[in-house]
């Protein structure tokens, strides 16, 4: 859909998908933010504009996601639009990492898909710093649009094969938050126990 489009029209949907993909329907963010990428390539919207609407476009999402957890608390769980997708096993997820390290979790839900919705909305629900949470996804949203903007301009034409690289990188990703997931509770409930202990 996006691929036929160009210039304001273009932009506009880009941060329209990037919005949705904010408010956690199931359309990949990454993609289209490959997508943003393939239009400068072709010359149907500027490089420098892909990479603004794409951060101005996932920023614009999460952020909403936050004010409504923060004004309409636990509610915003049980409305038929975000039922299926905040379900309780990703709500009590979601909790158990926020409570552990907001600024981390905040920065790393970004590169997580699945979590990513479920993690910002019950941020602000319970009642993590805006600057914190802003700032966090923020920086992370400064190395995730342009790595994936970057890519579908560097695919070009061969966008298809954008989204096969994309899913390796996926792959990667998942694996690099797994080893610092690993390290960081490795840190805080192996070492700093000793730590406590022997002192």
């Amino acid at each position: 859909m996006l691929t036929g489009l160009s210039g304001p029209a273009a932009y506009a949907g880009i941060l329209l998908v990037l919005l949705a993909c904010g408010l956690g329907v199931p359309i990949p963010e990454d993609i289209t933010l490959l997508a943003a990428g393939f239009l400068s390539a072709t010359g149907q919207i500027s490089y420098w504009g892909a990479m603004i609407v794409g951060f101005v476009g996932v920023l614009a999402g999460d952020t909403f996601l936050f004010f409504l957890g923060r004004f309409k608390g636990r509610k915003a769980f049980s409305w038929p639009v975000f039922r299926k997708i905040f379900t309780p096993e990703r709500v009590r997820k979601a909790e158990e990492k926020i409570q552990s390290n907001a600024k981390l979790i905040c920065f790393m839900a970004r590169f997580a898909p699945g979590l990513r919705a479920p993690v910002y909305l019950t941020a602000g629900v319970m009642k993590v710093s805006f600057p914190v949470f802003f700032l966090s996804d923020g920086f992370a949203a400064l190395i995730s649009v342009p790595v994936w903007v970057h890519i579908g301009r560097w695919f070009g034409d061969n966008i298809e094969n954008g989204f096969e690289f994309a899913k390796r990188i996926h792959l990667y990703i998942l694996i690099g938050l797994g080893i610092i997931i690993a390290v960081v509770l490795f840190k805080k409930f192996v070492l700093k126990p000793r730590k406590i202990a022997s002192s």
